[in-house]
């Protein structure tokens, strides 16, 4: 989990900058820590799906979750939570085909084999895909499954928590803005 701090003496300086009450500084605080999370979840949901050559961007919202945290004097914080399981193969953009001893996935996310499988229908998607056996018996069958978290963990690295820090400063300079103009005018 990637961690990010936020200095209290920058929050303090734009305040001051401005003549912010602090019930309007913690109030922009928590509105631009969720519209940062919100961001964040968009960025990452429409990068991973082309990133990983994913066919549907579902597949990725399910597995994000961002989860408020309550914190002292009213400013809370925000974690972003990626599920980095291993997905279905019936997710992913590409083809699947029958080889010898077994089926072989290659597409956006490369090109995978694997043994003692064969090409059958998916109950999460209507396409093709690769099945396996879980054991030597005949049941219980499985979908195959590629990795997605080497990559996944780098494009959020490289991609996403790079524009964090941009990203919250900017939504809550325009809120904290918004709320001393409007108490202004009133």
């Amino acid at each position: 989990m990637l961690d990010f701090e936020i200095e209290a003496g920058d929050l303090q300086r734009i305040a001051d900058e401005l003549g912010a009450m602090p019930k309007e500084v913690r109030a922009a605080y928590n509105r631009a820590l969720t519209r940062t999370a919100a961001t964040l979840r968009k960025l990452s949901s429409k990068g991973l799906q082309s990133h990983l050559g994913l066919a549907r961007v579902a597949a990725v919202r399910r597995r994000l979750k961002s989860l408020r945290i309550r914190g002292q004097g009213g400013m809370g914080s925000v974690r972003l939570w990626y599920g980095l399981n291993d997905l279905p193969v019936s997710e992913f953009r590409g083809r699947a085909t029958p080889r010898s001893g077994g089926a072989a996935y290659s597409g956006p996310a490369g090109s995978h084999s694997f043994d003692r499988a064969w090409i059958g229908a998916s109950r999460y998607a209507r396409k093709r895909t690769i099945l396996q056996r879980v054991r030597g018996s005949r049941y219980p069958i499985r979908e195959a499954q590629l990795p997605i978290k080497d990559k996944a963990d780098v494009f959020v690295e490289d991609e996403v928590f790079v524009k964090l820090n941009d990203i919250f400063w900017q939504h809550f300079s325009r809120d904290l803005e918004r709320r001393v103009d409007y108490m202004r005018s009133r």
